[in-house]
C-alpha cells in the first residue's frame, strides 16, 4: 500500500509561456501546505489542441497518471493558492467522483462568470474514473464546429456536460475565485489570458501577484534570469523586470 501522501497529488496544467506563473503558483502552494510530502507535478498537454489553452486536456489525464487510485487535485497554472490545500482533498464525498466550483464568483474580461462546472480547479477520485484519455478526446471538436452524433464541442466537454451530473460535488466558490481576492479567497484564478497580471500592469491584482513572484524568487523557485527570459520571449510584460528590481 502507498502512503497517504502518495495517494494525494496536486497536478498543474501548464505550458512554456506560463512558466513564471506556474512556479509562482507552486511556491504559493508550498508556502501554505501543511503536508510537505504531497507531490506537486506540472504537466503539459501531449494531445492536439482543440480549443482553449494548450493544457486544457491535462485535467482529464490525471486518473490514468495516478494509476486509477487515490485523489488528484488539478489546478491551472495561472492561479495562486492563498491557503493550505491539504484540507481540500477531504471535500470530495465518497459517493462523488469529481468536485469543482459551479456558482463562480469574480470576473472574466470584466464580466461575471456564468454558472457552470469550472474544471480549472478540480478534485478527482481516480478510482471512480476509468477514463482512457485518447478515447475521450477523440470525441471533442472545436467550438465552432457542428458536432456529429457522439461528438461534443470543446467548451461543453470542459464544462462536464457529458459526465453524470449527480456524481459531481460543488466546491465553495472561494476555491476558485476569478480575478478577485477577498478575506474568503482560497485560490485566486487569473483566468483572462490577455489581462493576466504578468501581462497587464493595469490588472487590479498586479501588485498582489508581484508580491508572490518576489517571494518565489527569494525562496529559490525562480531566478531573475527566468524573468529576463520570459520577457525576451514575450511571455510577460517588460515592466515585470523593473517591478522586481
Amino acid at each position: 500500500m502507498g502512503s497517504a501522501s502518495s495517494s494525494r497529488r496536486i497536478y498543474i496544467g501548464t505550458e512554456a509561456n506560463q512558466y513564471l506563473a506556474e512556479q509562482t503558483l507552486i511556491y504559493s502552494i508550498r508556502k501554505h501546505l501543511s503536508d510537505p510530502s504531497i507531490e506537486i507535478i506540472p504537466l503539459t498537454q501531449t494531445q492536439r489542441r482543440v480549443g482553449g489553452t494548450r493544457f486544457g486536456f491535462v485535467r482529464f489525464t490525471l486518473p490514468q497518471a495516478m494509476g486509477y487510485q487515490g485523489k488528484a487535485l488539478y489546478l491551472d497554472a495561472d492561479q495562486l493558492a492563498l491557503t493550505d490545500l491539504a484540507p481540500l482533498f477531504d471535500l470530495l464525498p465518497e459517493d462523488k467522483a469529481i468536485a469543482c466550483v459551479y456558482e463562480a464568483e469574480g470576473l472574466y474580461n470584466g464580466k461575471p462568470h456564468v454558472h457552470t462546472w469550472h474544471t480549472s480547479v478540480m478534485l478527482l477520485d481516480c478510482a471512480q474514473l476509468p477514463w482512457q484519455p485518447d478515447e475521450l478526446f477523440a470525441l471533442v471538436v472545436p467550438n465552432k464546429q457542428e458536432p456529429l452524433p457522439g461528438q461534443i464541442r470543446y467548451r461543453n466537454f470542459m464544462e462536464l456536460q457529458w459526465f453524470e451530473q449527480d456524481r459531481i460535488a460543488k466546491l465553495p466558490p472561494s476555491w476558485n475565485h476569478f480575478n478577485i481576492v477577498t478575506p474568503e479567497t482560497n485560490i485566486v484564478h487569473f483566468s483572462h489570458v490577455r489581462s493576466q497580471p504578468w501581462k497587464n500592469p493595469r490588472h487590479e491584482l498586479t501588485d498582489f501577484w508581484l508580491g508572490y513572484l518576489r517571494e518565489a524568487i527569494e525562496a529559490g523557485y525562480l531566478r531573475r534570469r527566468d524573468v529576463v527570459s520570459a520577457v525576451a520571449w514575450g511571455h510577460v510584460h517588460p515592466w515585470t523586470l523593473k517591478a522586481i528590481a
